[in-house]
């Protein structure tokens, strides 16, 4: 295999790119819990007469929130209205130092920080989340709807719990933040490579303030649109892996895949978001607000795949091997098992509201603050699956396991086949699923300041009750097709047309005849009537769980001054948190008679309190050069669905509908365990920082984090009583675990006096972050693999960098971020018994992406801006063992989308 692009000259990547909007480096930034953010929107001469343009603003402000705030923390900010860096908040993210993200879905999710997922999100200081999970997905935040997020890498004691990798909080504009009215928006035209589709991102903010005579008000309106029509497309190798002796030109056993699939997962997507925001200072000392979020999501997604079989009884031919291994690389496979595939038709949809309002009091030297909100998030998806068999004569099949070509990998043809005969394929089988999760959530908060004389300069307190609701809804409905049922008697539309795998140099199948996801839902109710099933969809049962959660907070912190030769300042503080959940489901067991089952309640009950300190210092060195250090503890609870007593049970494997004893015939399925605890961290920061210029800064930290309970998501293959053979994924609490590590990052603009003046509009930024990450496995992971162990999904090195050109008429950047390998766990199949075998990593290669955008600015007040994500179309690659002896054959070769926008932004 080759891992193409790994160490690609590091070409970009912005941190936190400003808006005019937003504070320049004169401006404290407001905290998380601030309701109020006073930013100038227009852009000015310095003090040198040089003109701050949109990047050197942005990196100001970032900047600036960086070197004055109380924890340690990194931004991200527009660096116009409805322009951040990337196209959405994660992709942003993904540019800080010690935040690492997933790609897929032609996009970034899984944000990271520090190698951690455990994350709070907020939005304006309040939790937001999608459906009955804590945290919100951040790719569902448009970039139009930001003007800033914070990562913040330490707590205190007046932030909403951190979870153990920090809390990230995204805030949008408010309307007194403008001079004036204000209309901006822009639109774009996107093209994805892989899909070959095009879509749009439009986005439009209205904004005006005025005075009465009660006061000053403000109103503001934003909406958004973005399309996201990707298509991910791969070829895997089975991990199931067959043993056998006296094959002909053979000696003793060999060994070698059983199947390799050919997988597309294209989906067409959106997402509608609008908010709203009201203020009224009627005096200088009070300010009132109210604001609201909508957040949309949809999907219409058509996965589909071909898994090409070989199996126990194919004839096999030109046999070669991994040179000094039993391990077959390649052969010719005649009879055995047929191929099989499925077609997908899912449909998802998420509608997420928030509404709040609050003030801000500044009666004498007090301030205090009031917020409150409630949240209303709810997430469906119905999914439809085609089950098929290829049919009449065996197709000889061509398998190289591992292509000295590309990327490397799996790769299958078939000779003597026609893949495009509709006689040649039959259904087998139609599934379908549902699923409907829902979560609601009430919060308010009460806070204060109060200066102070002396040392102590200043003592914040408050209160927060929260409580949470949440459910899940699920169906199954399965059912086997009669024999004799082609494709040529099936009342629906077939297409061969399928995009996917571009930039692929290995020779293996492409495409395959496979119905449309529109004609199956067109049909549907004849496909349930063909393998035995009512018409209509499928009714949700009652809740698979349902939990509520109340949570009750207090904090005291004081913040100290006083100078020992040197300015030292810092935080000393401490929050409570008392938790109490109930959580009710069931458990399925077998009934009284054969073959019958029995659905049984589970109802848990649980309550804990945790005290979560904080103590920080800043020492002030020189004017330029600060030293931070903080000691604080953090917990991330459980997720709701994660301490469900109940398991979800998906359709069986489409080799079940011909050979139900075959290894991989097996049903996914998903639970939750009621007696997960949160998981705990303790945390020491150091950081060494030099501030050269208002844009310009060199930065070193390092960090511990020493973890207990951290939860693993575990997939392990068990044999139940109902179900038989599950591959069941569930979280379970670890043993302990610490990451450890430092980072690095310097930012400037090329200014010096003693440079040439054409280099001046140039700017770098790199960073660079190593972790040392171990846990404890969960034990059902543990069992086969003990001891620490690396963190799943955790890479030890993370590098950014950047290099951007900008002046007042154009801004040019490209940004170049890279991940190295990482590994996750599963239980694997014993190559010789076919039965549960040993825990075992797979490992993803390292991996390299680059993006390049450009705006040019023909006017004050209009744009045109540009943007490729993923020009090197970076593609994924990873493998696993099988055996303890760390025998292994390539697992996936996936191709990522390479993103096209191009568009127009106007402000008046």
């Amino acid at each position: 295999m080759t891992t193409r692009n790994r160490f690609l000259l590091i070409g970009v990547s912005v941190l936190g790119l400003t808006t005019p909007m937003l504070a320049t480096a004169q401006t404290v930034p407001s905290t998380a819990q601030d309701g109020s953010k006073n930013v100038p929107e227009a852009a000015e001469a310095d003090g040198d007469g040089i003109v701050v343009t949109a990047i050197r603003r942005s990196l100001e402000t970032s900047q600036a929130i960086k070197q004055d705030a109380d924890q340690i923390i990194d931004s991200v900010v527009a660096e116009d209205i409805g322009k951040l860096p990337d196209v959405t908040g994660a992709e942003s993210l993904a540019r800080i130092t010690g935040v690492q993200v997933d790609r897929g879905g032609g996009e970034a999710s899984g944000v990271r920080v520090r190698g951690l997922p455990d994350l709070t999100t907020t939005y304006n200081g309040r939790e937001i989340f999608t459906a009955e999970g804590r945290s919100v997905a951040l790719q569902d935040f448009p970039s139009a709807s930001i003007a800033r997020i914070d990562v913040y890498k330490s707590a205190s004691a007046n932030l909403v719990e951190p979870g153990i990798a920090g809390l990230i909080d995204v805030r949008s504009r408010m309307p007194l933040d403008f001079k004036g009215s204000r209309i901006a928006g822009g639109i774009s035209g996107v093209h994805w490579t892989q899909s070959q589709k095009i879509g749009i991102d439009a986005n439009l903010l209205l904004s005006t303030r005025w005075h009465t005579g009660i006061g000053e008000m403000g109103f503001l309106i934003e909406g958004s649109y973005a399309d996201v029509n990707f298509l991910d497309s791969a070829r895997v190798v089975s991990q199931g892996i067959l043993t056998r002796t006296g094959v002909p030109g053979t000696t003793g056993a060999i060994r070698y895949p059983n199947n390799i699939n050919m997988t597309y997962s294209p989906g067409d997507r959106y997402r509608p978001s609008v908010h709203t925001a009201f203020q009224w200072r009627p005096s200088s000392n009070l300010e009132i607000y109210a604001d609201g979020l909508y957040q949309g999501f949809r999907s219409d997604d058509a996965g589909r795949n071909l898994t090409v079989n070989n199996g126990a009884a194919a004839t096999l031919t030109n046999i070669t091997f991994f040179e000094g291994t039993n391990l077959v690389r390649s052969f010719t496979a005649t009879g055995g098992t047929f191929p099989t595939g499925q077609q997908n038709a899912i449909k998802g949809k998420t509608d997420t509201y928030q509404a709040g309002g609050g003030f801000i009091w500044k009666p004498g030297k007090w301030r205090i603050t009031g917020d409150a909100a409630y949240t209303d998030s709810t997430y469906t998806q119905l999914n439809q699956s085609f089950v098929f068999t290829q049919t009449r004569v065996q197709p000889t099949r061509n398998f190289n396991f591992d292509s000295p070509y590309g990327a490397g990998g799996g790769s299958v043809t078939v000779s003597n086949y026609d893949l495009y005969d509709p006689l040649n394929y039959r259904i087998t089988a139609f599934n379908e699923s549902g699923r409907r999760a829902n979560g609601r959530d009430i919060q308010a908060r009460l806070d204060f300041e109060y200066p102070l004389e002396g040392w102590l300069t200043k003592i914040q307190g408050g209160i927060r009750f929260n409580t949470r609701d949440a459910k899940l809804q699920t169906y199954t409905q399965n059912g086997n097709a009669p024999v004799g049922y082609n494709y040529t008697v099936l009342p629906l539309d077939f297409t061969s047309n399928f995009a996917g795998r571009r930039g692929d140099e290995v020779n293996s199948i492409v495409s395959w005849i496979s119905p449309t996801p529109e004609s199956i839902r067109a049909n549907v109710d004849y496909l349930r009537t063909l393998v035995g099933k009512a018409k209509g969809q499928p009714a949700f049962l009652a809740p698979t769980f349902r939990g509520t959660e109340k949570g009750y907070s207090a904090y005291l912190q004081a913040r100290y001054a006083f100078d020992i030769g040197v300015p030292v300042d810092g935080l000393i503080g401490i929050r409570a948190i008392r938790t109490e959940d109930n959580i009710n489901g069931f458990t399925t067991v077998p009934g009284a008679t054969a073959g019958s089952t029995v659905d049984v309640p589970v109802i848990r009950n649980n309550s804990y309190t945790d005290y979560l300190p904080n103590v920080s210092l800043r020492a002030k060195l020189t004017r330029e050069l600060q030293m931070r250090l903080a000691f604080t503890q953090t917990r991330t609870r459980p997720a709701f669905a994660s301490l469900s007593p109940s398991i979800t049970v998906g359709v069986p494997s489409d080799i079940c509908s011909t050979d139900p004893t075959n290894a991989d015939c097996l049903r996914v399925a998903s639970g939750g365990n009621p007696d997960l605890k949160p998981t705990k961290s303790t945390n020491y920061d150091a950081s060494l920082e030099y501030y050269f210029t208002r844009d310009g800064s060199i930065t070193v930290g390092a960090f511990y984090r020493d973890l207990t309970g951290f939860i693993n998501t575990t997939t392990t293959t068990i044999i139940d009583p109902v179900y038989n053979r599950l591959k069941i994924t569930r979280p379970e609490n670890g043993g302990k675990g610490r990451i450890r590590g430092v980072e690095a990052g310097f930012r400037t603009f090329l200014r010096a006096p003693w440079l040439p003046e054409w280099m001046h509009d140039f700017g770098v930024l790199a960073n660079y972050t190593y972790l040392d990450h171990q846990s404890e496995l969960a034990p059902a992971l543990a069992a086969t693999l003990p001891g620490m162990q690396p963190i799943s999904g955790v890479s030890s090195h993370l590098v950014n960098g950047s290099v951007f050109y900008e002046n007042r008429f154009i801004s040019l950047r490209a940004a170049y971020n890279y991940r190295s390998n990482f590994q996750t766990y599963s239980q694997v199949v014993n190559p010789t018994t076919n039965i549960l075998g040993p825990t075992l990593p797979t490992r993803e290669e390292a991996r390299g992406t680059l993006d390049l955008s450009g705006t040019i600015n023909p006017g004050e007040n209009i744009s045109v801006n540009f943007s490729v994500a993923n020009v090197l179309g970076a593609v994924a690659t990873n493998s696993r063992p099988f055996d303890v002896e760390g025998d292994a054959y390539p697992y996936q070769v996936r191709f990522l989308e390479t993103v096209y926008r191009l568009g127009v932004r106007f402000r008046f």
